[in-house]
């Protein structure tokens, strides 16, 4: 998992959602997550305004300790 993954869970943002506010699509946003692809320059930016961190950490893995801390959303829904 990213950084950026974590972020937008914790915004409870789905990836269509965060694509619908970067002018791209699900799918796009997917493989920023899996560091299949890397963002181009003007979603870079975006993103970086988005969530106040610089690329570079947005694209670096969570340690497996932070991840239990991202709510799921089954786990939201069920409160």
């Amino acid at each position: 998992m990213t950084t950026l993954k974590r972020l937008r869970l914790e915004r409870e943002l789905s990836q269509g959602a965060l694509g619908a506010l970067l002018g791209t699509d699900y799918m796009t946003v997917w493989r920023w997550e899996t560091l299949r692809s890397d963002p181009r320059w003007r979603n870079v930016r975006k993103l970086e305004r988005m969530f106040g961190l610089p690329i570079e950490e947005l694209l670096a893995p969570v340690p497996d300790n932070e991840r239990a801390a991202v709510p799921r959303r089954s786990d939201a829904r069920r409160s």
